[in-house]
């Protein structure tokens, strides 16, 4: 009986121990989702659309004329942002999602002459498919 719990401890934290990653590459998915679908799902599971550009910016940008921007996909010019987002860091416990672009912190968050734009986040249905993916995997580990 107890090589049997003894296993299963050990199967638990090997599988415990794969979790922040699992997380981390749900997070960096969804980044791609929010990308794609201009906005983040909000808890509630609605699609939070991102604040539009200023009707300024859509006709000079630092003196020269731009190329209808309206048309372009908010936060992707040369979709450098997009591309960056990845996992940082993790340990045994947490992982660090996020982007080596100087600017990525001020799209996220905003700043008094920019609104928040988040694209790093996790959605109420991403977060209900993790929620299943890992009680499966400790239901596997039962069996």
């Amino acid at each position: 009986m107890s090589n049997g719990l003894e296993r299963f401890g050990q199967q638990l934290r090997g599988y415990l121990r794969t979790l922040p990653r699992e997380m981390g590459k749900a997070v960096v998915a969804e980044s791609a989702d929010n990308f794609r679908r201009q906005g983040f799902e909000n808890d509630a599971g609605a699609v939070v659309p991102w604040a539009p550009r200023k009707a300024a910016d859509t006709v000079k940008r630092r003196g020269k004329r731009v190329a209808n921007p309206r048309q372009r996909a908010l936060l992707v010019k040369s979709g450098r942002l997009r591309r960056s987002v990845r996992i940082v860091a993790t340990t045994a416990t947490t992982v660090t999602v996020g982007s080596p672009e100087a600017y990525a912190q001020a799209q996220q968050e905003g700043n008094a002459k920019l609104p928040a734009r988040p694209f790093i986040t996790l959605g109420r249905a991403a977060k209900d498919k993790l929620v299943k993916k890992i009680s499966a995997g400790i239901v596997g580990l039962l069996k």
